[in-house]
C-alpha cells in the first residue's frame, strides 16, 4: 500500500457533483489553453497549500465544517474540491485577461487569488485555535523555517553542481525542493516532537527503519525521511531539465503535480500543528 489511511469516498451525490465539475473544468481549460510554463508551477503553489489547509480543518480536533459541506473536504474529495475551485477561477481569469489583451498576466493573477484565499484560511485557522486555547505557533514556525533554510541550501548546492539546470529551472526548481523539504520537515516534527502517527505507508516504513538505526537516540526517526524527500526532489529537478526545455507545457504540469504531492500534505501538517497544545 502507498496511499494514506483514512481515505474515504464522499456520498454518491457529492462524488458525482465533484466528478462532473472536474470534467467540465478540465474540458474548458483544455479548450481555452491558458499559457502554462514553469511560472505557472509557482502560481499554483498557494492552491496546493490551500487544499492541504482545508483538509486539516476537516480533521480532529478541529472539524470546522457543517455536516452539509464536510464531505467536500475529506480525503480524497478535498483535492477535487480545490481543483474545481481553482479551475473555475483560472477560466474566469483567462477569459478576462484575453479580452483585455493581457494573457501574460493569467498565471500571476491566479497565484495572487490563491494566495489571498490561503491567507484567509490561515488567519481563520489561527483565530479558531486561539479561541479553543490550542494555539501553538512554535512548531509550524519551526517546520517552515527549517524547510526554507534546507531548500535554500539544497538549491544553492545544485546550482554549484549544475548551474545551467538551476538557471533554466529558476522558478520550478526552488518550488519543487521547498515543497518536499516542508513535507519532510513537518513530518519529522510531527513524528519526533509531537508524536503524530504517520498515515502514509512509505514514510512510515522509512521512519521505522530510521528508528532502528544507532542514530535514533540522537537524531530521532524523521531525519531519514527529510533526506529522502530532498534527494528525490533534487533528482526530479535534474531529470526534468531537458524535458522542460523540450515540452514546457507538459513538463510544467507534471512538475506542478510533483509539487502538490509534497506541499499539500505539508500544509495539512502545518495547520494541524496550530491546534497542538504546547
Amino acid at each position: 500500500m502507498v496511499l494514506p489511511s483514512g481515505l474515504a469516498l464522499p456520498p454518491v451525490e457529492y462524488a458525482v457533483a465533484l466528478l462532473a465539475g472536474t470534467l467540465v473544468v478540465t474540458a474548458l481549460l483544455y479548450a481555452l489553453e491558458p499559457p502554462i510554463d514553469q511560472r505557472t508551477v509557482v502560481a499554483l503553489t498557494p492552491w496546493m497549500a490551500l487544499g492541504g489547509a482545508l483538509h486539516a480543518l476537516h480533521q480532529p480536533p478541529i472539524e470546522a465544517y457543517r455536516p452539509v459541506v464536510a464531505p467536500l473536504f475529506g480525503a480524497p474529495a478535498v483535492y477535487l474540491t480545490t481543483y474545481v475551485t481553482l479551475g473555475a477561477i483560472w477560466i474566469a481569469l483567462s477569459l478576462f485577461s484575453v479580452r483585455r489583451g493581457h494573457s501574460e498576466t493569467i498565471s500571476r493573477n491566479l497565484g495572487l487569488v490563491g494566495t489571498g484565499f490561503l491567507t484567509v484560511v490561515l488567519v481563520l485557522s489561527v483565530i479558531m485555535a486561539l479561541r479553543s486555547d490550542l494555539l501553538a505557533l512554535v512548531w509550524p514556525t519551526v517546520s517552515v523555517t527549517v524547510a526554507a533554510v534546507l531548500a535554500a541550501l539544497t538549491v544553492l548546492a545544485v546550482a554549484l553542481w549544475r548551474t545551467p539546470t538551476v538557471v533554466r529551472m529558476r522558478y520550478a526548481a526552488p518550488t519543487v525542493v521547498f515543497a518536499h523539504a516542508l513535507d519532510g520537515a513537518s513530518t519529522a516534527v510531527g513524528a519526533d516532537v509531537i508524536g503524530v502517527t504517520e498515515r502514509t505507508p512509505i514514510p512510515a516504513h522509512i521512519m521505522e527503519f530510521a528508528a532502528s538505526l544507532p542514530t535514533a537516540p540522537y537524531l530521532g526517526r524523521g531525519w531519514l525521511f527529510v533526506l529522502v524527500k530532498v534527494v528525490v526532489a533534487v533528482a526530479i529537478v535534474v531529470l526534468f531539465d531537458d524535458y522542460l526545455e523540450e515540452d514546457p507545457v507538459e513538463a510544467s504540469l507534471l512538475l506542478a503535480v510533483v509539487t502538490a504531492v509534497g506541499l499539500g500534505p505539508a500544509a495539512n501538517n502545518v495547520v494541524l500543528f496550530l491546534f497542538t497544545p504546547v
